[in-house]
């Protein structure tokens, strides 16, 4: 594959999901690590993106991708991590369930034979779960942002100050176990962290090219999550790092 292919593909990858691995694009493009590192420095130089451990988290105006845009990558994949999610629930839990569309692939994989309560600010994870016979839906209102499918700002964080939560259902931008979660607005970022503040636990579900990478806002420290859900492929030495700091690790 020739340099200005490899570059094309990364920079779609990053448009779609705001980053990437670098030793996973080493395996998709069929060239070394050191090779794609190569390619993220020569993109990082000309402001296309910024290098974080491990490869690299899009720069604007590319960070910003919409989930609309976000909905069409990795749809088997977070069916799989959906699934390996909703297998902690307990009937009668109490949960936030924020934006994205894993947590949107999470809203449509609860059964419909548990009873919960769940608060979101996500408009799509409202509309999977409002016909759900046993769900008691809190939608959180506030300024409704299009590109990022949720409410955000003083309403939206007033209704979270309100409830509490045994889990959060967090969905990440960035993910790194010296960092934490990050996310790449900072008013999401904001209702993010209110909500983890509110709840007793945090479970998070990502694919394998939002880990070991970083976004610009901090939400939460990498201790506090308690539950963390990857795919089979993930790489075992950065699952130990989330381990060591309390997170159980559950495979898709």
């Amino acid at each position: 594959m020739l340099t200005d292919q490899r570059h094309q593909l990364i920079r779609d990858r990053l448009a779609a999901e705001g980053s990437v691995l670098a030793g996973e694009l080493a395996s998709r493009f069929g060239v070394s690590e050191d090779t794609v590192r190569r390619d993220l420095r020569e993109l990082a130089k000309a402001g296309e993106c910024r290098r974080v451990y491990g490869g690299a988290v899009a720069s604007a105006p590319f960070a910003a991708a919409t989930i609309s845009q976000r909905g069409g990558h990795a749809i088997e994949e977070k069916a799989r991590l959906a699934n390996a999610a909703v297998a902690v629930l307990s009937a009668g839990q109490s949960l936030f369930i924020d934006g994205g569309t894993t947590n949107e692939a999470i809203a449509r994989a609860i059964p419909r034979d548990i009873e919960l309560t769940v608060a979101t600010n996500s408009l799509g994870v409202a509309s999977v779960l409002s016909d759900h016979p046993l769900v008691e839906l809190i939608v959180l209102g506030g300024r409704y942002v299009r590109d990022l499918g949720t409410c955000v700002g003083a309403d939206t964080l007033a209704a979270v100050a309100q409830l509490g939560a045994d889990l959060f259902f967090l969905g990440s931008c960035g993910l790194d176990a010296t960092r934490g979660v990050t996310a790449f607005d900072s008013s999401e970022a904001e209702v993010k962290r209110a909500m983890a503040g509110n709840s007793a636990g945090i479970l998070i579900a990502v694919t394998n090219d939002k880990l070991a990478t970083t976004a610009p806002y901090r939400v939460a420290a990498a201790g506090s999550i308690s539950h963390l859900v990857v795919e089979k492929t993930a790489p075992a030495a950065i699952l130990a790092d989330f381990e060591r700091q309390g997170a159980q690790i559950h495979f898709a």
